[in-house]
């Protein structure tokens, strides 16, 4: 059985949430010398900025896969 969807505003909320706290991670990797795990992050968090994004209807690309 799906559950609901959520609202539209709190997916995008959920989204710059998720994404500010990938880049917080990214940088932190990167301060601490870790530049591998920060690039990750940094992917990570460009992911949730593009959903946030297309979820406002700010972008003509698709939606990012997971």
């Amino acid at each position: 059985m799906n559950a609901p969807k959520k609202p539209l505003a709190e997916r995008i909320l959920d989204a710059e949430t998720l994404a500010s706290r990938w880049l917080a991670d990214a940088n932190e990797a990167r301060e601490t010398g870790k530049a591998k795990r920060a690039e990750e992050c940094y992917a990570k968090s460009q992911f949730w900025l593009d959903r946030a994004n297309y979820l406002r209807g700010l972008t003509d690309r698709p939606a990012p896969r997971r």
